[in-house]
């Protein structure tokens, strides 16, 4: 059973590399989404830059954005 389950574990860590290494839609995509998270908060041009980095059995998340200013509270959505 102990074999079984790290065998597992083996196939979702490949599975999980190869999501990023190989799925330029994955980046566009999850981009795509923080944009659009972000713009609620923030007034800026251009993207944030999104990196994900796989580092042992966790990934990293980096988000970099250079805004102009920060929306006042009154504009942010009611949801």
């Amino acid at each position: 059973m102990k074999g079984k389950k790290s065998s597992m574990i083996r196939m979702e860590n490949l599975i999980n590399g190869d999501r990023l290494k190989h799925s330029g839609e994955f980046s566009e995509l999850l981009t795509g989404d923080v944009n659009r998270v972000l713009k609620d908060y923030f007034d800026y041009k251009g993207y944030p830059l999104v990196e994900v980095m796989k580092n042992g059995g966790f990934f990293e998340v980096k988000i970099t954005l250079v805004a102009e200013r920060l929306k006042a509270f009154s504009s942010l959505p009611q949801d």
